[in-house]
Order: structure tokens, then sequence, then C-alpha cells
């Protein structure tokens, strides 16, 4: 889709689109900050860790772009933070604090991010034979990245194993100056393809990992990667799987399509499985893809920033308040450290907006305003408030001055999908309808962040409401299939029947600006 012009009647904001936040620059702080041509990196690695870490992944977006082209792409820039320490990765990431977990990539309505604990990246790949793959972070990251391209870049819908199988299969890259190496495998997936109990095929190709428990997880995550290596093996088995999705579009079942896709039954194709797991498992070399080395200048963020980067970053994701209610006192109590400095202020506002007091955000709003008025994100809190306010008060005019708002946000900084999708939540609260303006607005936001649930399942909504039925079934397509989807999924699935059968519906708005009061 192609983006539509929207916000009739609001003048653009002159100036260039401005970096993602503004740092005071009087008092130096650990987080260092780097921007690629794809990517926006805030971390606390030395700048020769981080400058190794943006280049990789910047040779991964290519070796996707590759083998998953797309003439027009979002504008959109990765966040990825790069902690050195777990105390910065669970500050951020709270429910994490008693497990292993290495990263995460989350996109929900106020932010898409990545997030990487390089603590949880012990083993040295040279340490490994060259056909094995370390599990260290960048692993994680590399697979989470997957995720988030073919989601922005493809309008099929996969099954569950092939979104984690390949996933896992691409995450395990390594990137030498004779071209890219992949297919290779960690000792954690080989050990649970040795060691585990083998499911069943058939519970491979109709769950999801998260609807197993235990040792099944692991062991669907390793026989997904098998499956996916096998079918990159050999054209013919390339050519199987692309009939197979082909068919899967057509409304075919995962089972009873798969022998005629494939030319090979569901035990025969198990069986060549477990002997392709005994055999030396091949990888390959891409020669054309080469690793990037760009000498990626950095700057030093302020020492606002070291106490509070993380902790926003979390009520971003704006958990219930129960779960914030330790990370808004951390807020307040380091924002207050900082009278004066645009980002503690910031922070402090967001903090209040979404969990405090709306007159006392107001106060910090407009007292932020004075030093700070011509940023998207002081632009995207000042409609954030005023949009709650109306949502309490049921106010007209609060609805109106705060889709102004997100409009400036919005002509300050192109990319923000955020920022048109709560125009659009103005606008119906204002009139309760979806005119032509709010649903190019929609569109505009889901070409920009086509990962994001609730966008995404809005604008089939309103596409649905407005009988553009093939329009909302390509959107709906992919969320109802994604294995991380939960809920969204589930309503994906419903709508889109109801699509295919032309069925009139009214709009329903997904990702309201509210908070869960209890978990």
């Amino acid at each position: 889709m192609r983006r539509r012009a929207f916000l009739r009647g609001i003048g653009a904001v002159a100036g260039a689109t401005l970096a993602p936040l503004a740092w005071a620059e009087d008092k130096p702080g650990r987080w260092l900050c780097a921007e690629t041509s794809n990517f926006v990196f805030y971390s606390t690695l030395s700048e020769d860790k981080l400058r190794a870490e943006a280049n990789a992944l910047e040779s991964f977006h290519k070796l996707l772009s590759t083998l998953l082209p797309k003439k027009q792409r979002s504008q959109l820039k990765l966040p990825v933070y790069l902690t050195a320490s777990d105390r910065d990765f669970w500050a951020t990431a709270p429910d994490f604090k008693d497990s292993q977990v290495g990263g995460f990539y989350s996109a929900t309505t106020e932010q898409i991010r990545a997030v990487s604990n390089s603590q949880r990246g012990v083993p040295r790949q040279r340490d490994m034979p060259k056909h094995i793959r370390v599990d260290d972070t960048r692993v994680v990251l590399f697979h989470e990245y997957a995720h988030h391209f073919v989601r922005a870049n493809s309008d099929r819908s996969y099954p569950s194993w092939y979104h984690e199988g390949f996933a896992e299969f691409i995450s395990t890259v390594e990137f030498k100056d004779k071209g890219a190496e992949i297919g290779k495998y960690t000792y954690g997936r080989a050990s649970s393809l040795v060691t585990n109990k083998w499911l069943s095929l058939e519970t491979v190709l109709t769950k999801n990992p998260f609807q197993l428990e235990g040792d099944d997880v692991t062991q669907f995550y390793a026989q997904a990667w098998l499956m996916t290596h096998v079918i990159f093996e050999q054209p013919e088995r390339t050519k199987g799987f692309n009939r197979y999705i082909d068919a899967l579009q057509a409304g075919g079942d995962t089972l009873t399509s798969f022998a005629p896709s494939f030319g090979i039954s569901i035990a025969d194709f198990e069986k060549l499985l477990r002997e392709y797991r005994n055999k030396s498992v091949p990888y390959w070399t891409i020669p054309t893809i080469k690793p990037e080395a760009q000498d990626i200048p950095t700057q030093r963020l302020g020492a606002s920033a070291d106490e509070l980067l993380m902790p926003v970053g979390y009520l971003r994701n704006t958990p219930s308040r129960k779960k914030a209610s330790d990370t808004v006192n951390i807020v307040r109590e380091q924002a207050r450290k900082f009278p004066g400095d645009p980002f503690g202020m910031r922070a402090s506002a967001l903090a209040e907006v979404w969990y405090g007091d709306l007159e006392e955000a107001r106060k910090q709003i407009d007292a932020l305003k004075k030093i700070d008025a011509r940023t998207a994100e002081t632009e995207h809190l000042n409609g954030l408030c005023d949009l709650r306010a109306a949502q309490v008060d049921e106010k007209e005019d609060l609805y109106k001055r705060a889709q102004g708002a997100f409009g400036r946000a919005y002509n300050l900084d192109k990319t923000r999908a955020s920022s048109m999708f709560r125009y659009v939540e103005c606008g119906l609260g204002a009139t309760g309808e979806i005119n032509e303006n709010l649903l190019n607005a929609l569109l505009g936001a889901y070409d920009l962040a086509p990962q994001v649930q609730s966008i995404a399942i809005t604008t089939a909504s309103a596409l649905m409401q407005n009988k553009r039925f093939g329009e909302a079934v390509t959107i709906l397509r992919p969320l109802a299939a994604d294995p991380h989807g939960e809920g969204y999924a589930s309503a994906a699935r419903d709508m889109m029947a109801a699509a295919n059968a032309e069925e009139e519906m009214q709009m329903s708005f997904f990702g309201s600006a509210t908070i869960e009061d209890e978990d």
C-alpha cells in the first residue's frame, strides 16, 4: 500500500525531521547513540562494540532484503537497545528478572523496539567449530529482527512452525569476507533434536510454541529449524513449500495440503527429517552478501538518560498500573535530579500522563513546551495528555486539541506511526465516525508499522466498514497466523472470515490510550 495524504487543514511545521529524542549535552552520560540506514542504536557498550553490532545488523538487513525483496519499504527505523548489564536490561524488562532471556522484541501502539543484553552472550564464536554458531545475544537479536522484517515486508500467511523455523534458520548467519554463511546450527537446537522427545509432525504443523509446555517448547523450535533447513537444501522442496503456502492462502488445511504440495506424505517427511538429523547438516555461503564495515558516528547522550532511558522504555509499553508502579516511582525520583533537562522533563511527564495526575502532567508539559516545543516527542506527549483527559471528561474540544498536537508531531517526524494512530483515535472520539481523512491516516500508520497488531487490526476493521474487503483480508491474513498474536490473532481470523464473506460490520478501535487498573 502507498501512504495516503492526510491531516487536511493542518500546515506542515518547517524544519527537517528530528532525531527520536533530544538530549542535554552539558552533562554527558554513559549511553551512546548511533544511527544507521535502518536502525537507531542506544548502547552502553564500547564504541567499537556498538559499531560492530550496528554493522552486523545492517548486514543482516541486507541479507533479508535479498531473500525477501520488496520495492517499497517502511521509512521507520527500528530502535535497538544494547545493554551491558543485567541492571539496565531489567529496568526495561522487569518481567524477565528471574529468567535467562538474552533479548526481546516488542511492537506496541506506542513503540517498536528490540532490546539485547550482552551479559547473556558469554560464549565466543572463535571458540566454536566452523559449522556451529554460538547461541549468543546477536543470534537472539537476528531472530527477533527476522520476525520484524517479515511482518513488514510480506502479506502472506505463514504457519507457526515456519515463522519460528525461518527466524531460527537465518539467525545463525555469519558474515565473512567470502560471503554470508547460512544454515549453521547451535548446540542448543542440536541437543534438543538428539536428546528430547520428538514431537509428532502433526503437532508441529498445527500448533504454535505458546500452546506447548516444558521441553516441548524448545523441541518445537528445534524441529521447526530442521524443517526449514530441509526445505532450503533442495530447490524442489522450496517449490513444494511455495505450493504449500499458496494452498494455505487459498484456505487449505495445514495437514491435508501438505502431501499434495510437497509430493510426500507427512509420515515419509517425518522419516526424512529424522534421517537428515543424523547426517552432517550442511551450511551454505551467499557470496553476494558481504559484511558491512561502516565507520558509524556515535553521540553520547546526556546524563539524564543514565537512569531514565530504560525505565521510560518500559512505561511506553503501557503495562498495568500494578506492574508499572515501581518503575513510575523510579522515573519520578530520577527526573527530579535533572530540573530543566528536556529528556528528564519528558520522562516525568510521560509517567504522569499514563500513571499519575493529568493536571500535573499538563503543568509539566506546558513547562516543557517553553524550552522544547519543536520536537515530535513533546508534541506527542502533549496530545496524549489531552486525549486521556478527553476520555475522562468526554469533551470534544479536548479531542480536537489533542488531534492538533498529534498532527504536529507527525509533521515533525513523518515516521511516527503512533501519532498518526492517535490522531485517528481523537477524530473518532470527537465525532464517532471514520471519514476518508481518518481512514487515510490509518492506512499511513499501517504502512509505517504493520508489525503493530493494534494498528493492523484497526485498519482492517475500518476498511471492512467501508466495504473494502479485499484490502482488509490482505492486512488480516498474516496477523491471523501470527503465533505471537494472542487475542489479536483470534480476532483477525474471525474478521477475515467475515471479510471473505463480504459481511458488513461496524469499525472497532483496538489499542486505545487507556491503562489497565489490574493484571
